[in-house]
């Protein structure tokens, strides 16, 4: 090869600069889904969303109409709360207890911030899509194969499988305590170190004065699942040292989470103490780990049973001398019973022929319809999106 052929190769190759294959950036999916027996779903995102996009218009909560039937023309659109904050979605609608409902994420105008329409096919037990943007989520509530109650905590959520077969009178106490919100902005006021967290009795009002939950009255104990790590029992109406109440069949309002494996004494003392629900996962034990990591202060001065109560920040509360209820607390902010959810069926099989016919169209003009029919249904053009 001659020299002036060689110099210009070498000129030709320093000019080429590195090339590399950047992945196109997937749609947003929802990563999980959860949807309560009072009317609130709550949803987990692979990529951040656009608030812009969310409203009550495009992010909604439906109930059948009179035909019965899910997804069909005549569901009803409810007024739905959306609030959206880091990869959280919420919805919330005034549905009745137990209430059957639909919930559906409109994929033509939700994006994530990358400007990607959701990728929504609902998909059971996994995130949802089919790997391309557009696609609504879109799915009902079913009803429980277990039964699950579901606590949401200022420090995260803790999912709870009941012992209803076996510990029926404790169960049914549980639950109507739960469906009639009244553990709604209760706090946990005790946490024992190596031992229990516990909750349920006190709760913090439109005012920030602490409060009573109210009691239904005792039930009978009902013994026999041992206290082991990760289960949760009934606390007895000297709710300050459940280990060493006489009464054994005192329980109210009150239950505690153990902590430890040594806590099997309970199963005996004074009777034994009454489990009713084990924690369901690992998150949720980390959660009920992290609320027994936190410090703790004595605030008997306010109710004895305060004084090894859990603050978020325990020297900064020393140093002011004085609690803040509403940010102070470890606060449980909702506990309902989980629905299990499956695909608006008759939406479904119509969104896959569509997308059969043409894998183009991410919206099917029969889902434009819904949408706009809907709209004229709710005609208050108030919305709630928290950022």
């Amino acid at each position: 090869m001659s020299t002036k052929s060689t110099q210009a190769s070498s000129q030709a190759m320093e000019h080429l600069e590195n090339r590399l294959l950047m992945r196109a950036p997937r749609p947003v999916q929802i990563a999980t889904a959860f949807l309560d027996n009072r009317g609130q779903a709550f949803f987990t995102v692979s990529v951040a969303l656009d608030p812009t996009t969310l409203s009550r218009k495009t992010a909604s909560i439906l109930t059948a109409g009179t035909d019965g039937v899910f997804g069909t023309a005549d569901d009803v659109r409810l007024y739905t709360s959306v609030g959206y904050r880091k990869g959280r979605l919420t919805l919330n609608a005034n549905v009745p207890l137990n209430t059957k409902y639909r919930v559906r994420l409109n994929a033509s105008v939700i994006k994530d911030v990358n400007g990607l329409a959701l990728d929504g096919e609902f998909k059971a037990g996994k995130p949802s899509g089919n790997g391309f943007a557009g696609g609504n989520y879109d799915v009902v509530s079913a009803t429980p194969t277990k039964t699950v109650a579901r606590y949401s905590t200022s420090a995260g959520f803790i999912n709870m499988r009941l012992f209803g077969s076996t510990k029926p009178i404790t169960v049914a106490n549980f639950m109507h305590y739960m469906n009639e919100g009244a553990w709604d902005t209760t706090f946990f006021h005790r946490s024992a170190k190596d031992f229990v967290i516990q909750g349920g009795g006190f709760n913090v009002g439109t005012n920030n004065v602490i409060g009573s939950v109210h009691s239904e009255g005792d039930i009978q104990n009902e013994p026999g699942i041992s206290n082991l790590r990760g289960t949760v029992a009934m606390a007895r109406r000297d709710d300050n040292n459940p280990a060493t109440t006489a009464d054994i069949n005192s329980a109210t309002n009150q239950w505690f989470f153990n902590l430890s494996n040594s806590n099997t004494f309970l199963n005996s003392s004074n009777g034994g103490f009454t489990v009713f629900g084990q924690v369901l996962d690992d998150g949720s034990l980390q959660v009920m780990d992290a609320i027994a990591a936190i410090g703790t202060v004595n605030a008997s001065s306010i109710n004895s049973a305060f004084d090894t109560l859990p603050v978020k920040d325990a020297p900064a509360v020393i140093a002011r001398g004085s609690l803040n209820p509403a940010g102070d607390l470890i606060l449980v902010t909702r506990i309902a019973q989980l629905f299990d959810i499956a695909a608006t069926p008759n939406v479904q099989a119509h969104a896959a022929s569509v997308a059969n016919a043409s894998a183009a169209a991410p919206v099917s003009s029969a889902t434009v319809f819904a949408a706009k029919r809907e709209v004229k249904t709710d005609t208050d053009e108030n919305e709630n999106v928290l950022a």
